[in-house]
């Protein structure tokens, strides 16, 4: 060290001296030589030594060297035990020291330990008969660990991990500032296959299978890198993974001529060293390591289920959004039949500016002058709403104190180099944590405000490299060990300490926050979410967002929530026609989260730079709503899915290996994935032309798009030709996937109909799940549970009375389930009555109460029950079966939908339940003529027909509609009585002739509003 620099000032040079060089390395620099140095030759280290004495309760044990060294070991269960080692005189941290673990785990995770002392060695095993042994070796202290008894065959038997004479735990780098844990290469013939959980910046994973791969994901060093999610965690073919405790920078070793293992380095800064503190986890699936992973770091918090549709944001529009615009841009997009849910207000909304700088978390007097009326329009047409946050801004806003304690920031020094550097808050800080809260509450959250607030956007936490390693923090942690923590302590103050008690100046169990940040630290999934910054809109890029988001699965973060299409286009501000369709389109609504966004403005590159699809081209936005229609429809699968998540750690999209752990293809196809346990999803990224899929053998997987099968293989991929914009999509046979009639916001899901989609081949089953969708009360058991089977021999579904309730359950049910891949048609029966009724279509079977339908050209027949009452006492709601007679000939004519026709004046709707197909044509809210629907059919003969108009009309009086055929009136006022309410559907006729060929038939407005029009039927 210089003479002339104290230690601090040393290390704040040499950080800035060095950053470049780590930032490109994107690896702590001491660690990394650690692992590239032959642990023969590794000067300094000082590795564990010979066994001196032994202490031991019934769930720990503590070995001490001949030299004063410490290896403790505890177990947490039956198939986690935690290995800690210290040099002499240093004390293990306490528990509480790194919160990535929920602090009630240690507890609550309680296991107990059995100790037999030999000469050589302690023999240490868990509790249970699949637990985990250990071998301690003596002389010198080494680490072997194995399965007590083989629970799945693996080619490397019971061992998962083991020490040597040379590979240990050992200290080393500048003033022992690195910790390392080495073991043993596995076996070449073990085919053993590593994977890291979380990933780097911008959520980039060039690859999930990381064997031979030296690995660091840390917060990084430079002031542009964004959203790294940083999960010191590993998985192992074999069935067990690693989760390293701390929250100094870490790198893994996964092989390729380094030796493997994973360290942690201090950056020799002053205070605390890294310790080695590891949980080591049996599963021995990934499905168990999954689920006790997020048993000790905190299981993901589930998003209320509107976060689960489309999001959109103003990002677009940045001289010309405000309170209006949304309304009336909703509006538009909703009017035109495309879903809606989420809105994502990016800086337009705040005082001040209205820009990323200058303006702060409170409503604008200009731009948002009514956010209470506002509120109430969002509420009344299924809107939620995010907003955001900019740390740049902190300065600005009410109450900021600047400074160190009694401050909110870092000392000043210590952010010379930080971009915004008067506005960088410590969140270890009680007091900042506090004050943020304070303010997000005053000015947005308090319910008395009646404003709109569903979600938090924590923008900008992650450009903070620039600080020197050794600066101090308020809790008394360095940067060096604080650093990768950082998210976390903010997503603590917003979630745990700001949202969740219910008390006074809280929002509490009434509502679940939506808090997302950019970038991530382990154990913040408890507490909220994040997303993967501003990345480029490239198919390059795609490939690595498809590889990053299943990686942040693994680690605990299954919600993946990525900017649709890229943030930065090309340089004219647009992304292709291709690109869209198949990335914000098509892979989007197949992802965790669904939210479309870039920069481009649209006042200089012109409508298309928007992401909205109302401004795209017609391709893509036929595309957008044929992926819209499937995830809203899907909803309940994709709703129980996520509750899956919540409630055991199991990613939303999963990795092949996930359900494929001992087959080494599974590895290799990380650009596909299972989209819960039934759909394989392989995104398009190129433009179109053919793309290669793996079907894992051992089932037949029907193609979601016309239903051809196809045979599982193992040795060959199946060769799909491809069209832009529609994705490979395939289901696996014995799944059913449930859904609830289209619509265009959560909040408007019919759940009194039920569709079960049924693919035949093997014996099924699902269990939906179902809630409220807003409180946190599911955590109490308020939800229900319904569970789903298939018997494929007997071509019977039976659907069961769900299991517990919830706020606005339905009472009763009707079901619609369609069998798929079934030779021929059968007549069907439910619930051992007679042989039902065939129609031509659903829409014909659900307006006569019940009925059967033929698709012969998918192979489909589907099944329409009537409503049944949901019973307390549970059993078999619907038992639908084969009756043992053929299908009956079909009846009830050729119904229309509206959502087929022509609108002027009116448009398409979905806010009152009840309808069939996708929606109802709504006229406009005040009295008007020549509003009209068009329907154009084709009539086969020349003759009497019977026109069958379904509609509601909630109002008090007729509204009367004039048809015409073929622009000659037939009638000049159909009376459309009052239905007694808009979600009541009743229908009223006319007889008239029809000529042969295409034939158009409108339905005009006389001088007042008309009714909701739902379908058209032709007797």
């Amino acid at each position: 060290m210089p003479s002339s620099m104290n230690r601090r000032q040393f290390n704040r040079a040499t950080v800035g001296a060095l950053g470049l060089r780590l930032a490109a390395a994107a690896l702590p620099a001491s660690a990394a030589s650690v692992f590239l140095a032959d642990p023969v030759q590794a000067e300094g280290q000082e590795r564990l030594g010979d066994y001196a004495g032994h202490t031991a309760d019934t769930r720990s044990l503590t070995v001490t060297s001949a030299t004063g060294q410490q290896l403790k070991i505890t177990a947490y269960g039956d198939q986690m035990v935690r290995v800690q080692a210290i040099r002499a005189g240093e004390a293990f941290f306490p528990d509480s020291r790194y919160e990535m673990v929920v602090p009630g785990s240690h507890a609550r995770m309680r296991g107990s330990l059995s100790v037999d002392d030999h000469d050589d060695s302690l023999a240490i095993t868990t509790a249970g008969l699949d637990g985990i042994r250990i071998l301690l070796r003596k002389k010198p202290l080494r680490l072997e660990f194995r399965r007590k008894h083989s629970t799945r065959s693996t080619k490397a038997g019971n061992l998962l991990a083991k020490e040597d004479g040379t590979r240990s735990i050992a200290w080393g780098g500048p003033d022992n500032s690195v910790v390392t844990q080495e073991f043993v290469p596995p076996a070449q013939d073990a085919d053993e296959r590593f994977i890291k959980a979380g990933h780097g910046t911008y959520g980039r994973s060039p690859r999930l299978d990381r064997t031979g791969d030296l690995v660091a994901h840390n917060y990084s060093t430079a002031s542009g890198e964004q959203a790294p999610a940083i999960v010191p965690s590993y998985l192992s073919s074999n069935g067990y993974g690693v989760f390293f405790n701390t929250t100094f920078d870490t790198t893994f070793s996964f092989g390729g001529g380094r030796p493997y293992g994973f360290s942690a380095d201090g950056h020799h800064t002053e205070g605390a060293r890294p310790q080695l503190d590891y949980f080591l986890i049996n599963g021995p699936d990934f499905a168990g390591l999954l689920d006790q992973y997020t048993q000790l770091t905190g299981r993901p918090r589930l998003p209320q289920a509107a976060i689960f549709g489309l999001q959109m944001s103003d990002k677009n529009f940045p001289s010309v959004s405000d309170q209006n615009w949304w309304r009336q841009k909703i509006t538009e997009h909703r009017a035109a039949g495309f879903p809606f849910d989420h809105q994502v207000n990016d800086n337009r909304w705040r005082q001040g500016s209205g820009a990323w700088s200058g303006s702060w978390f409170e409503f604008s007097d200009e731009r948002w002058p009514d956010p209470a009326g506002y509120e109430e329009w969002a509420a009344a047409n299924g809107v939620t709403v995010t907003l955001d946050y900019n740390r740049n801004n902190s300065k600005e806003m009410e109450g900021w104190v600047a400074g160190p304690p009694p401050g909110y920031s870092f000392d000043a020094a210590d952010l010379t180099a930080v971009n915004q550097k008067d506005a960088v808050p410590d969140w270890t800080n009680p007091a900042a944590r506090a004050w943020v809260w304070s303010v997000f509450w005053k000015k947005a959250f308090d319910p008395a405000l009646k404003y709109p607030g569903d979600g938090l956007w924590l923008d900008e936490p992650d450009e903070l490299g620039p600080i020197p390693y050794n600066a101090d923090a308020a809790n008394g942690w360095k940067w060096s060990e604080l650093r990768n923590a950082y998210f976390f302590y903010l997503h603590k103050g917003v979630g745990e300490e700001g949202w969740d008690p219910d008390t006074g100046n809280h929002v509490g169990r009434a509502k679940r926050p939506w808090n997302w940040s950019r970038g991530a630290s382990a154990g913040q999934q408890r507490y909220g979410h994040y997303w993967t910054g501003d990345i480029n809109s490239t198919y390059d890029e795609m490939r690595m967002q498809i590889r990053g988001m299943q990686a942040a699965g693994l680690g605990g973060f299954p919600y993946a929530n990525i900017d649709g299409g890229g943030y930065h286009p090309a340089a004219n501000g647009l992304i292709s026609d291709p690109l869209y369709r198949n990335w914000p389109a098509a892979w989007s609504s197949l992802s965790p989260i669904w939210r479309p966004h870039g920069a481009a403005n649209t006042k200089s590159a012109g409508q298309r730079a928007s992401r909205w699809p109302l401004d795209q081209g017609a391709d893509a936005q036929a595309d957008f709503t044929k992926y819209g229609r499937l995830r809203y429809t899907l909803m309940p699968y994709i709703y129980t899915i996520a509750h899956q998540a919540h409630s055991t750690g199991m990613p939303m999209a999963r990795a092949m290996f996930i359900d494929h752990q001992d087959r080494a293809t599974a590895y290799a196809h990380d650009l596909q994935y299972m989209w819960g346990p039934s759909l394989l999803v392989a995104p398009l990224t190129s433009d179109g032309g053919r793309t290669q899929v793996w079907l894992p053998a051992g089932s037949t997987w029907y193609d979601f798009w016309n239903d051809t099968p196809y045979t599982g293989s193992d040795s060959t991929e199946l060769s799909c030709a491809t069209r832009t914009g529609e994705i490979p999509l395939f289901v696996k046979a014995g799944a059913i996937l449930p859904g609830y009639p289209y619509a265009q916001s959560t909040k408007y899901l019919n759940k009194r109909q039920l569709e079960l989609d049924v693919y035949c081949g093997t014996d099924g089953a699902f269990y939906l799940v179902e809630d409220d969708g807003v409180t946190e009360e599911h955590q109490l058991g308020e939800r229900s549970v319904t569970e789903l089977t298939y018997a494929d021999k007997a071509c019977k579904v039976v659907i069961r009375h769900p299991r517990g309730t919830y706020s606005d359950a339905p009472t009763a049910r009707r079901y619609v389930v369609r069998l798929h891949g079934l030779s021929a048609p059968v007549g069907m029966r439910v619930n051992g009555g007679a042989t039902l009724p065939a129609f031509t279509s659903e829409a014909a079977a659900i307006v006569n109460g019940s009925g059967t339908v033929w698709d012969s050209a998918r192979k489909v027949l589907s099944v329409v029950t009537p409503s049944i009452p949901a019973a307390g006492r549970g059993g078999v709601a619907a038992r639908i079966e084969p009756s043992g007679e053929e299908l009956p000939t079909p009846t009830g004519g050729t119904v229309h939908q509206v959502e087929s026709a022509t609108l002027d004046g009116a448009f398409l709707d979905t806010r009152h339940p009840d309808y069939t197909g996708t929606g109802y044509a709504g006229f406009a809210d005040s009295p008007a003529d020549d509003a009209f629907i068009e329907w154009t059919t084709d009539v086969p003969d020349a003759g009497t027909r019977t026109l069958t108009f379904r509609y509601a009309n909630g109002g008090p009086s007729d509204r009367p509609l004039s048809v015409s055929v073929n622009g000659s009136p037939v009638e000049s006022a159909l009376p459309f009585h009052p239905t007694g309410g808009w979600a009541t559907w009743k229908t009223t006729s006319l007889t008239t002739s029809l000529p042969a060929g295409t034939v158009t038939i409108r339905a005009t407005t006389t001088g007042s509003n008309g009714a909701h029009m739902d379908s058209l039927t032709i007797h």
